[in-house]
């Protein structure tokens, strides 16, 4: 085996040690091609597959106003009205009131009269509700007992502190020994 020598004078190697080397390339191109195949395989290991079940991706959609109620409405009975059996209504027994502000304080003031046959506890609610959202501001209950074709009175006294733009004062009455 000769050495010849290239252009720049360096001494080429023998040709069996170029073929060697072709060799070693090439297996270890086969070793790279099959640790690389090898990785790929492992690495889609425990991965989803895709399944034709028939069921798509989920999405979500927005409810919309204009979905009917499934079930029909039922006719519920007037609850307002005194009833048989000795149920009292009590929604007209707050005959006066008045709810205004005194500078910053706000005040309350009522009657309450009892048109039945037996003494009962009236429960009055006062509370400020916003105007813009309805939402309560501020509540009191006040308890009065009256007997059979009597009237009581009620107050709050200062009951909230607050401006007197923007709210408004609602009042409602119960029976409590109903």
């Amino acid at each position: 085996m000769s050495r010849s020598a290239d252009p720049q004078g360096y001494a080429a190697a023998p040709r069996s040690v170029s073929r060697a080397r072709l060799r070693v390339a090439g297996v270890l191109a086969g070793v790279l091609a099959g640790v690389l195949a090898s990785a790929l395989a492992l690495g889609a290991c425990g991965q989803p597959t895709r399944s034709d079940d028939g069921i798509g991706p989920t999405v979500s959609v927005p409810v919309q106003p204009t979905i009917a109620r499934d079930t029909p409405t039922v006719d519920v009975p007037d609850t307002t009205a005194p009833v048989e059996g000795g149920l009292f209504d009590a929604s007209t027994s707050l005959v006066a009131s008045t709810c205004k502000p005194t500078g910053d304080s706000w005040n309350f003031t009522g009657t309450v009269e009892n048109s039945d046959s037996v003494p009962h506890t009236f429960t009055v609610a006062v509370f400020i509700v916003r105007t813009s959202d309805s939402s309560d501001v501020a509540g009191k209950e006040i308890d009065v007992t009256v007997a059979p074709g009597e009237k009581g009175d009620v107050a709050a006294k200062g009951f909230w502190r607050g401006p007197s733009t923007g709210v408004e004062c609602l009042t409602g009455v119960t029976v409590k020994d109903q």
